[in-house]
């Protein structure tokens, strides 16, 4: 740590509070467990797939507006309070869920989609704002370190939401996810607040690095009328479909591309750690390199990967697609530094959250595309052939996209 830091950090110790963060991030992330829950639902309310995906697919697009709340909030508010508020909403939401009467499945998608979108989301852009406060000088391994465990939490919780409905039934299981989620976040709470004044007032980025950050602290208004923005938001639309239009259909293809089952469950279980493990390696490298030479580099070899799954078989099958998904790890961890390297740290919640309104839309659209393809006549290939085409337009952006002022 360089002298800088040292003297201007007022004896917080911000290690405890990212790491803290971390673990109260993981309550944001819990609704990506559905794929486990989803087939009790299925069950309990005799549903099809379709139907059933619906409340999952709904959260991710009002985790965008759950989002700008607590960007907005943060403006109003302490930050431990906006983050209480958030986990609070989220708690509820699964708590709400577990009530859901046979016959009104439809409240799901009030109760998981709407009520946990919002709050997972105002915890989300609450934790990404308050950890590049504490870290100006590591931007990019702060904000993946906390993204980090978005991806883990899924996969940490899964088996015990799957105890808890094999052994007893949703209710319960709600029930108990709900009262987890809210211990975990008020003691969260407790460590993850506003820096002290005079926090890092005097840091200076080292005159080597190759990080580029505005000296301009940009409101949302001041934002929206730059092209930065237009051009961070687009890319950062782009950057999804790779992996998601190919996510839903890799286990569906096993077979056709000569592995087992097995070996594409394994494949998607170390998928999901390596997209938890992208999301800190990736933007910790920006740290060093710049976001933008980081970002080239990944949009590049995403598009190279997605062109290898087009005709791999065999175990290059699942390697690329682990290898797609650290590089997706890598988009979401990377963006939140990116966007507070051009728009400053001043309004950074609400600034990102409309920066995320990219990957909201196309978190949206990619499950529409999908299901779409499957009646064409190129299926599945179509669906490779519009993430690869997504990958080089984000390429061409990315490279377009200037130095902050």
């Amino acid at each position: 740590m360089d002298t800088s830091t040292s003297i201007d950090n007022k004896g917080v110790n911000r290690i405890l509070v990212l790491a803290m963060g971390m673990l109260g991030m993981m309550t944001s992330g819990i609704g990506y467990a559905w794929s486990v829950i989803q087939p009790y639902v299925m069950e309990h309310y005799a549903l099809d797939g379709s139907a059933a995906s619906v409340p999952f697919s709904i959260s991710l697009g009002v985790f965008v507006i759950g989002s700008i709340f607590g960007g907005k909030l943060q403006a109003r508010m302490p930050l431990n309070r906006v983050l209480l508020i958030g986990i609070v909403i989220n708690a509820t939401g699964m708590f709400l869920s577990g009530l859901v009467p046979v016959g009104m499945s439809w409240l799901l998608t009030v109760s998981f989609g709407i009520i946990m979108g919002i709050g997972g989301g105002a915890v989300y852009n609450t934790m990404v704002a308050a950890m590049q406060k504490y870290f100006p000088d590591k931007l990019g391994m702060a904000t993946g370190a906390i993204l980090s465990t978005i991806g883990l939490s899924g996969f940490v919780i899964s088996p015990l939401i799957s105890f808890l409905l094999k052994n007893y039934n949703l209710t319960i299981m709600f029930s108990a996810i709900a009262a987890i989620t809210l211990a975990i976040g008020l003691v969260s709470c407790m460590f993850v607040k506003n820096p002290p004044a005079g926090y890092m007032q005097n840091y200076k980025p080292a005159t080597t690095t190759r990080v580029q950050s505005t000296s301009k602290q940009y409101s949302p208004n001041e934002m929206l009328k730059t092209r930065h923005y237009y051009t961070i938001l687009i890319s950062f639309f782009l950057a999804v479909p790779g992996f998601m239009l190919i996510n839903p259909q890799f286990v569906v293809l096993s077979s056709e591309r000569l592995i087992t089952g097995a070996q594409a469950l394994t494949a998607v279980m170390l998928a999901s750690v390596l997209q938890a493990v992208g999301r800190i390696v990736v933007p910790s490298i920006s740290d060093k390199i710049g976001r933008k030479i980081t970002l080239v580099t990944v949009f590049i070899l995403s598009a190279a990967t997605i062109l290898g799954l087009v005709v791999a078989k065999g175990l290059l099958y699942p390697a690329l697609f682990v290898a797609l998904a650290f590089l997706y790890g890598g988009f979401l961890g990377t963006y939140p530094a990116l966007s507070t390297d051009y728009f400053g740290t001043k309004n950074a919640g609400i600034n990102y959250a409309l920066v995320m309104v990219g990957f909201g839309l196309a978190s949206v659209l990619c499950p529409v595309l999908v299901r779409a393809v499957k009646g064409t006549e190129l299926g599945t290939a179509l669906s490779f052939a519009i993430a690869g085409g997504a990958s080089l337009v984000g390429l061409v952006l990315m490279l377009s996209l200037k130095k902050p002022k």
